[in-house]
């Protein structure tokens, strides 16, 4: 158990850290990370000495994926894989994500990272069917979404803007 909470760790730094890179690459008020905790798992301060908690999630395509992709699986092929079903995955992440953000105690806005981890379908397959993006319901004052497009650079790009 320990490790499955290390192993979420670096996940989740890992994944703010490409969005503070990314966030202080287009904005004048940077950002940076104060410490990592729960609910919300991360608490980041602008330039204005404002904080900013930052709830961080991970999509993969089904759990096989995940599983392969963190040395689980030993598989090495897997299904046919359609963007509809990422975009449900995603669609079930930003729902549970928000269905929670009510339980957490916090006197700073809270944001919702979610790195893309597939390996199938990068930013401009979710962009091209956008239109399967359920509507987020208002809970975070952002959904950012990093993810790669068939190169090792991440891009990124507000949900709440679509």
């Amino acid at each position: 158990m320990a490790q499955d909470n290390q192993e979420k760790r670096a996940l989740e730094r890992t994944a703010v850290t490409i969005f503070i890179r990314l966030y202080n690459q287009n904005h004048d008020n940077k950002l940076r990370l104060l410490y990592q905790r729960e609910r919300p798992d991360a608490v980041l301060q602008d330039a204005r000495q404002r904080m900013i908690g930052m709830e961080i999630t991970h999509l993969f395509y089904d759990s096989e994926e995940a599983k392969m992709l963190l040395g689980r699986s030993h598989a090495n092929i897997h299904s046919l894989e359609v963007v509809e079903m990422l975009i449900k995955e995603l669609n079930k992440r930003i729902r549970t994500k928000e269905a929670k953000i009510d339980q957490y105690e916090s006197s700073y806005p809270i944001a919702l990272l979610i790195r893309n981890a597939s390996s199938a379908f990068g930013m401009s397959d979710i962009l091209r069917a956008k239109e399967l993006i359920c509507k987020p319901q208002g809970k975070f004052t952002h959904i950012w979404f990093v993810s790669r497009d068939g190169s090792e650079e991440w891009l990124m790009k507000d949900l709440n803007g679509l």
